[in-house]
């Protein structure tokens, strides 16, 4: 009943945009993108076993379901593409890429209506797939469609009224849509054309991703102290630690990389603010470590003179009394 009522709907509004005249055309704008989302939605609908939908008023946004106006644009390509060749050539030569475009229509428009993806409804790969999965169960979907349309031709050869043929073009395409639905449901061909969800990147994928940032860091730092300017360098370092989640792993990453440089200056600088982290949160392992690392680079490095008494508090808990005997110096 649901298809029935759409049907006499849609065909009442095809009645007044001839009707309408100029008026016709606004209309037509409206109702026409209305109709094809209609389809997508009764082979969607079909593909997963439910019933056919009603006509609703959701049918007239654009916004959300801009996705559902490819098969009019198709649609009119396909139409125009075919003119073109018919008057410039000649009709065979316009029947053969028809055929072969009629043979794949129907697949086309089940994975759009399955990934909502115009892009992948036109994948040669993803049109392969669901022919391939559905057999010679799809064939059927367009020897069907030739019936209809002949049908149709025969209907405008014994010059029936206008608005019986248009009622065969719109149950045709209802027909084409619905049928290809069910085809998709009993061979469950949906989910072999669906779009998977996007995965989460991997933890070497977010590392070499880490990376790759703070390299870009290091590399404008290092831009900066060259040129004499180590201040301005190592607080574009500071500002971006600040912004990791891991602050202590951004401190290490820096520091070992900057003591690769071909002066460790810079480094032993920016080792002084590193410390001061570390000891004002009581890492008293990591920051003894470090002091022996910038020892061993400069025998006179030394802890900023507001953290020495901290350094020295952590040498001592940690019994390191050589450590300590050098910070009381």
């Amino acid at each position: 009943m649901a298809i029935i009522l759409a049907l006499i709907v849609f065909l009442l509004f095809q009645l007044l945009i001839q009707a309408a005249g100029v008026l016709g055309i606004w209309l037509a704008i409206v109702v026409v993108p209305a109709y094809f989302r209609y389809l997508l939605y009764l082979l969607e609908a079909r593909a997963n076993g439910r019933t056919a939908p009603s006509p609703g008023i959701e049918l007239f946004n654009w916004v959300e379901n801009f996705w559902s106006l490819f098969p009019l644009v198709l649609v009119s390509l396909l139409i125009w593409g075919g003119y073109f060749l018919a008057n410039k050539y000649s009709f065979a030569i316009a029947a053969v890429p028809g055929v072969l475009i009629l043979f794949i229509f129907p697949a086309s428009m089940a994975v759009l209506a399955v990934t909502r993806s115009p892009i992948e409804s036109l994948n040669p790969a993803a049109l392969f797939v669901l022919i391939k999965a559905c057999g010679r169960d799809y064939l059927m979907v367009p020897l069907i469609i030739v019936a209809m349309g002949f049908l149709i031709w025969t209907l405008m050869i014994l010059n029936m009224p206008g608005v019986l043929i248009m009622a065969a073009v719109m149950y045709a395409s209802i027909l084409l849509f619905t049928l290809t639905g069910a085809v998709l449901y009993e061979n469950g061909s949906s989910i072999a054309v669906d779009i998977p969800p996007p995965l989460e990147p991997g933890a070497e994928q977010l590392e070499a991703e880490l990376t790759s940032a703070r390299t870009k860091v290091l590399n404008h730092a290092y831009g900066f102290i060259s040129r004499g300017n180590r201040q301005g360098g190592l607080q574009h370092v500071y500002d971006w630690i600040g912004k990791e989640a891991d602050v202590n792993a951004a401190y290490r990453w820096f520091f070992e990389q900057m003591l690769k440089w071909e002066s460790s200056e810079a480094a032993l600088v920016f080792a002084q603010e590193y410390l001061a982290w570390l000891l004002d949160r009581r890492h008293d392992i990591e920051a003894i470590k470090l002091i022996n690392r910038c020892l061993m680079e400069d025998a006179r490095f030394k802890p900023l003179p507001g953290t020495s008494s901290a350094a020295l508090a952590a040498a001592e808990r940690q019994a390191n009394d050589e450590l300590c005997a050098y910070l009381r110096r």
